[in-house]
């Protein structure tokens, strides 16, 4: 989720973030004292700019040349100090 945070920064976005779900996550192994090489990556699927910056991906994580950790839609969304302290109406 970190990931997906530092893509809306980048973009632009402004705010604290926070992660706001999980579609679904699917661990497969450990990264061990002993793996040589840890690779992985995000897909960005959406990103929507409104009062709140929300971020949409999927991502993985390969010990070794295997996928050992698999996330789908994966939701961060940054928020505004101000926007948080507002009531609902």
């Amino acid at each position: 989720m970190i990931l997906v945070l530092l893509v809306l920064a980048k973009i632009g976005g402004e705010g604290r973030g926070r992660a706001l779900g999980l579609g679904e996550l699917k661990l497969a192994g450990q990264v061990l004292p002993n793996i040589r090489k840890v690779v992985y990556n995000i897909d960005i699927k959406r990103v929507m700019r409104s009062k709140l910056v929300l971020g949409i991906a999927d991502g993985w994580l390969s010990a070794d040349g295997d996928i050992i950790y698999r996330a789908k839609d994966l939701k961060v969304g940054l928020f505004k100090q101000d926007a948080a302290l507002q009531p609902v109406t």
